[in-house]
């Protein structure tokens, strides 16, 4: 999240005094102070930084291990093993840049990412404490693939692939999970499908719901813009159908991150020179969700300029990014859909910081630096 590398717990009330009532309707977000935890980075390591966390509180992402290499890597905020890493390995190769990492978890312990193959090609996996780092593989006749979402259930995963790593030929894929029964019990295999791409150039898949929604990124060449995207699932189970998200006239160009179970998103809206993101949120305009409506959110500085994206969202309405404040400091920020208007400092430590996904829990990973100096892995719990 540096430049290449530096580039709710729900409160549970008994309402048996109405002041009690009318004190907890009065309090502001802005009242909840954050409480920060340095995950640091894996023994012996220099770097290091959070991805996502699940509800259980299993933070994966990546960072070097002894040596130099890059591993996908991940850390459990409580049990026996509280705060002891674990490197997930890769798929027999060796790599030190970001190519080799973990993008999302699932409630399930199911863990996505992508790895360097004995190729030194780069492969989307599944990993499981049983199974282990499965090569999940390409679409036909390409190279490389990435796997950046999983949903909470843990049977459905989205990304990418193409022949290029992150080349203009990339196509946004998903994969779902096909059990089998063995005599040893139930085995689970990965098929590759291509999502619908009509009306776009190239495009991505960043992140998937319970419900089968997609969302994500994809390239209009004749418009020469880039618009976030939203699959819906076809009913049958006869795949996915794309549609553009509403995109500002000041900001022509958006990218779609997360999405939660209620269907809100969040991303970037974008200007059309890509020199200032705000972050953005669409809203389902229905109760069917057919249509979603674009509100740009604040910034720390209070002016529509730097780069504020709005990269996580969990199902309470919780939103999590990166703000640059008044001195154009990068640093976690929150939001909320129930104030639209609300802007909060997560309080990482640091001099700067970014806040990638939050779970249903209140809690958000990320990562922070002091100055030129290595990033750590963090998190935040805010309620």
């Amino acid at each position: 999240m540096k430049t290449e590398r530096q580039k709710s717990w729900r409160i549970g009330v008994i309402a048996f005094v109405s002041i009690l009532a009318v004190l907890l309707a009065a309090s502001s977000l802005r009242a909840q102070e954050p409480k920060a935890i340095d995950l640091g980075t894996y023994p012996g390591g220099t770097w290091a930084e959070g991805w996502d966390i699940n509800d259980f509180g299993v933070v994966v992402g990546l960072g070097d291990i002894p040596g130099g290499n890059t591993r996908p890597i991940g850390v459990a905020l409580r049990g026996s093993r509280a705060l002891q890493w674990f490197d997930l390995g890769t798929l027999g190769g060796e790599r030190t840049d970001s190519w080799v990492m973990c993008m999302e978890i699932a409630n399930t312990g199911l863990i996505v990412g992508h790895a360097p193959t004995q190729k030194g090609d780069v492969h989307a996996f599944a990993w499981t404490p049983k199974s282990k780092m499965v090569d999940i593989g390409t679409l036909e006749g390409h190279i490389n693939s990435a796997a950046f979402g999983v949903n909470k259930l843990g049977s459905l995963i989205v990304g990418w692939s193409g022949v290029e790593l992150w080349g203009s030929d990339a196509l946004p894929v998903a994969w779902t999970s096909v059990v089998a029964w063995t005599p040893n019990g139930p085995t689970v295999s990965w098929k590759i499908h291509k999502l619908d791409t009509e009306g776009f150039d190239s495009a991505t898949a960043w992140t998937v719901n319970d419900f089968g929604q997609i969302v994500g990124e994809a390239w209009d060449n004749s418009a020469q813009v880039n618009v976030g995207v939203l699959w819906n699932p076809v009913a049958g189970g006869k795949g996915w159908k794309v549609m553009r998200l509403e995109a500002s006239p000041d900001y022509p160009n958006g990218v779609a991150r997360d999405i939660n179970e209620l269907g809100e998103i969040v991303g970037l809206a974008i200007n059309s020179d890509w020199s200032t993101a705000l972050p953005a949120l669409w809203k389902p305009a229905t109760l069917l969700r057919r249509s979603w409506n674009l509100t740009v959110l604040p910034t720390l500085s209070g002016l529509s300029q730097g780069w504020n994206p709005a990269l996580g969202i969990n199902d309470a309405g919780n939103i999590v990014g990166v703000s640059n404040d008044a001195d154009g400091n990068w640093l976690a920020a929150r939001w909320s859909t129930k104030d639209p208007q609300f802007i909060q400092v997560l309080g990482f430590p640091g001099d700067w910081s970014v806040a990638v996904k939050v779970n249903n829990n209140g809690i958000a990973v990320g990562g922070f630096g002091v100055g030129d100096g290595p990033e750590h892995a963090a998190a935040v719990r805010f309620r």
